[in-house]
């Protein structure tokens, strides 16, 4: 056994004494550089109707169960939408505590450990405030109020500032400021006579009441954008005025699904707080999301401080279900090895009593990655950098995003389940010193490409880059009105003649042929000779500097065939793959979006073969190929200190999915809960020199031959450590 998993082990086997709670500190880092999970504590319900809601809670109960669990630090409940839970002259206290601070108990409490305590405060849908100020309150473009929703250039915020004010006369170690949103549902926005004179004298016009597309409502958008965020910088001032030391947080909408109605930039918003909040609940978005959640967030926020946040229950925060043990130690350890700290957030009961089974399911996950700290926050090494446009979401997505984010979170999920390192890189900041870093980029139908884009990516490519391109990549303008000419036509070496939008039932087909020439890299895993259903708008290209390879096939059409979106392919309409050297550079495009039908209802894994098979041609020699069953993911990083490569497993395996309701409404059904991990193997092909290597997880078995590491495992997260040659 080596030494480095013995040590492992006792941590295990020892828990809270590897790492003791009071112990983790590190002189001058604040506690959200330090410290890796933690816990949320909240209410369900809002009712002073009766003696009974959150009667029962206290400092006590909620420490013994943050400490049973091994949570490093505590977010707790303090401002919601009816009540405050502390002793406040500003908002109506919780009645059922009567005289008692809930707040006081609990940092009384923490403190004996050294506990950071982190207040939360609910922004939006304060519907205490909603019905006490009138004046505070959103209206739509009627000039009728918006139930629950307060406007952001109103005196709402003073009454904010005032609950932080109170706060922070406890010993606190900072806030977590929630909902910063415009609306997810309709209306979106604020027409209120603040917003129409704010605007009016930004822009020099009256605020437009309709979504006309063009650039009078570029102007709302942008003054939205610009509203969410100074909302949160005067916030986040006045609490580094007083208490600088306390870090200040905000829940983050600026990711997928998301689109422009919560009023959020990707990276805009992405700066705001001393570090990036944003919730993966898989039961919402899918069990790719955690993953995509934090490889997104890192992409988006500059100095990488991020944090995953998900509940312990099934289906939403407060139906108090629990999720099994080992699903939590999925999700968790996702976040952890992507280099964000996890909170996972559990509701008390309506009394106000926790439920002591969360808190040990809970606690086996988090003494394990307590045990494992030393593997994570280390440099993370992609291969290829997914593109994502807030031009092409907000002006090609508009009311729909959906064809642009399935095409980006198909990208994601395929490049994951081929085990290809990647990172997300963003129009917003986007600069040839940032696309250098990456071997490969990948836009997938990114509509919207401005002259500077595509000045860098020339630039790129001239130097050596590689790009792959999909869908209806650079065939809209600026506004989201589909263009003559593309405005990749000089880059791929093809002609725009048309766009297929009205069908969404096309097809490839690769000729078996193509094994005998230059475009056998496309049929590993996907064969020839046969139609591949690719579900989405087809862009028909004429070849003339690039190579063209394969067939694009419209579909049928019958107009009395109950299945005439679903009928077979009828005729060759143009090329599938163009492929053309571009100075020292190369460039792929697919002209469909074989990202989204890979996440769609007719998903195949020849999908995500044909994503892998072309990344491999333009980068076939990355300094490390990793190879295991699509259910695992794979994270890797370097440990720049000890000069080492850090690989982190993370396998997914559920039990197939059921649906108990009635057609068409049964097609919907929740994502399978995970309760157990069955054994897998993983290959891992190392290019570059390295002395040793090792597993950490118990059970595990790595074995060696020439320049391939071979891993046995049956556990839900595992560690791979090589250790680099010193030149």
């Amino acid at each position: 056994m080596s030494p480095h998993r013995l040590v492992l082990i006792l941590g295990l086997l020892q828990g809270a004494m590897v790492m003791p709670l009071n112990e983790t500190s590190s002189k001058g880092k604040p506690w959200y550089d330090r410290l890796l999970v933690g816990i949320e504590v909240g209410p369900t319900g809002a009712n002073d109707r009766d003696e009974i809601y959150m009667s029962k809670a206290n400092g006590r109960d909620i420490l013994e169960k943050i400490l049973k669990a091994k949570a490093e630090y505590l977010v707790i409940f303090m401002k919601d939408q009816n009540f405050a839970y502390y002793n406040s002259k500003v908002a109506r206290k919780c009645p059922q505590l009567k005289d008692r601070d809930l707040l006081k108990e609990v940092i009384e409490e923490a403190n004996k450990y050294n506990i950071p305590v982190i207040a939360y405060v609910q922004v939006q849908y304060d519907t205490s405030s909603w019905l006490l100020h009138p004046e505070w309150r959103m209206k739509d473009w009627d000039g009728k109020d918006i139930m629950g929703r307060l406007c952001y250039n109103s005196g709402y915020i003073e009454f904010i500032k005032s609950i932080l004010e109170e706060l922070m006369q406890y010993d606190i170690a900072g806030f977590h400021i929630d909902m910063l949103d415009w609306g997810f549902f309709p209306p979106h926005g604020c027409w209120c006579e603040r917003c129409e004179e704010a605007f009016e004298k930004e822009y020099g016009m009256e605020m437009p009441k309709e979504m006309n597309w063009n650039k009078d409502w570029e102007k709302v958008l942008e003054f939205r954008y610009d509203s969410a965020v100074r909302f949160c910088q005067q916030l986040q001032a006045f609490v580094k005025s007083k208490r600088p030391e306390l870090s200040v947080d905000f829940n983050y909408h600026g990711y997928p699904p998301f689109s422009w109605w919560t009023g959020q930039k990707p990276v805009g918003k992405a700066s705001d707080g001393d570090f990036l909040t944003a919730e993966g609940l898989p039961f919402v978005f899918g069990h790719t999301n955690p993953s995509f959640l934090a490889l997104f967030m890192k992409g988006a926020r500059g100095d990488g401080r991020t944090q995953g946040v998900t509940s312990v229950g099934v289906y939403d925060y407060h139906d108090f279900t629990l999720r099994p043990t080992a699903e939590l130690k999925w999700e968790i350890f996702t976040y952890l090895a992507h280099g964000s700290l996890c909170t996972i957030v559990d509701k008390a009961y309506y009394e106000g009593a926790l439920n002591p089974v969360a808190y040990e399911r809970i606690g086996e996950v988090m003494e394990e990655a307590l045990a494992k700290r030393e593997y994570f926050g280390h440099r993370p090494l992609p291969e290829v950098a997914i593109y994502f446009s807030l031009r092409t979401r907000d002006w090609f997505g508009r009311e729909n995003p959906s064809p642009y984010f399935s095409a980006v979170m198909g990208a994601h999920k395929a490049l994951k389940e081929v085990h290809i390192p990647m990172a997300f890189l963003m129009d917003e900041d986007l600069s040839l010193e940032k696309l250098s870093q990456y071997p490969v980029l990948y836009l997938p139908n990114t509509a919207i490409l401005r002259e500077k884009e595509i000045a860098i990516f020339k630039e790129y490519l001239q130097n050596g880059g590689k790009i792959l391109v999909t869908g209806l990549t650079g065939c809209y303008d600026e506004y989201g009105n589909p263009m003559e000419r593309s405005s990749l036509e000089e880059l791929i070496g093809a002609k725009l003649l048309r766009l297929f939008t009205s069908h969404s039932d096309n097809f490839l087909r690769l000729p078996k042929d193509l094994e005998e020439g230059e475009g056998k890299f496309l049929l590993q895993d996907v064969g020839g000779d046969w139609f591949i259903l690719i579900y989405g708008p087809l862009a028909i290209f004429k070849p003339q500097e690039a190579k063209a390879f394969g067939e694009l096939l419209t579909a049928y059409r019958s107009q009395d065939n109950l299945w005439m979106n679903h009928m077979s392919p009828e005729k060759v309409v143009g090329p599938a793959v163009l492929v053309r050297e571009y100075g020292k550079g190369k460039i792929v495009y697919l002209p469909f979006s074989i990202d989204s039908a890979f996440v769609g209802n007719y998903r195949m894994p020849e999908h995500r073969n044909l994503i892998r098979n072309i990344v491999r041609f333009l980068n076939p020699n990355p300094p490390v190929i990793i190879e295991a069953p699509p259910n695992v993911e794979s994270v890797l990083s370097k440990d720049e200190e000890k000069n080492r490569l850090i690989i982190h497993f993370i396998c997914f395996c559920g039990t197939p999915t059921s649906a108990a309701v009635p057609f068409p409404e049964g097609r919907k059904v929740l994502p399978t809960l995970m309760e157990f991990c069955s054994p897998y193997e993983a290959e891992i092909t190392l290019n570059i020199p390295f002395t040793s290597a090792y597993s950490v997880g118990p059970q595990s078995k790595l074995s060696q031959k020439g320049k391939i590491l071979r891993l046995q495992t049956h556990n839900i997260h595992e560690v791979v450590v090589i250790e680099i040659r010193k030149p």
